[in-house]
């Protein structure tokens, strides 16, 4: 109980409350500042920037390397693509193929579930 509702009856005045959009314009800018400093948090530790600007520079050394080659070698550039292309393909249908086997691991989990639940003799 706080000092205001304790007191106000000795000394005959009402209880002192802060209105209640005020209160909650102020949770508001707690939440906010909260959900600020958690995204900025986690963007500075090993998983965010770091990874980025390392990605990025390996990147770059990657195009460096890559357009260098395609200036002294262009016959190179349709099989690079071509690799390119296949390797998209490639990890598209295993991303397909795992989220279909989650589904299934899932659907199989609630079907084990709703057969335990039941009563059997």
């Amino acid at each position: 109980m706080s000092r205001n509702t304790l007191f106000s009856a000795l000394r005959n005045q009402p209880p002192r409350y802060r209105a209640a959009t005020p209160r909650r314009l102020g949770l508001l800018w707690l939440l906010g500042r909260r959900a600020c400093r958690r995204a900025a948090l986690r963007a500075t530790l090993f998983g965010g920037w770091v990874w980025f600007a390392a990605g990025s520079l390996i990147g770059f050394e990657a195009f460096e390397i890559l357009f260098g080659t395609f200036a002294l070698a262009p016959e190179l550039l349709p099989l690079v693509i071509l690799g390119l292309a296949l390797t998209w393909g490639v990890r598209r249908q295993l991303r397909r193929a795992s989220v279909r086997v989650r589904r299934q691991l899932r659907r199989a989990s609630v079907r084990v579930r709703a057969y335990r639940r039941r009563d059997h003799p």
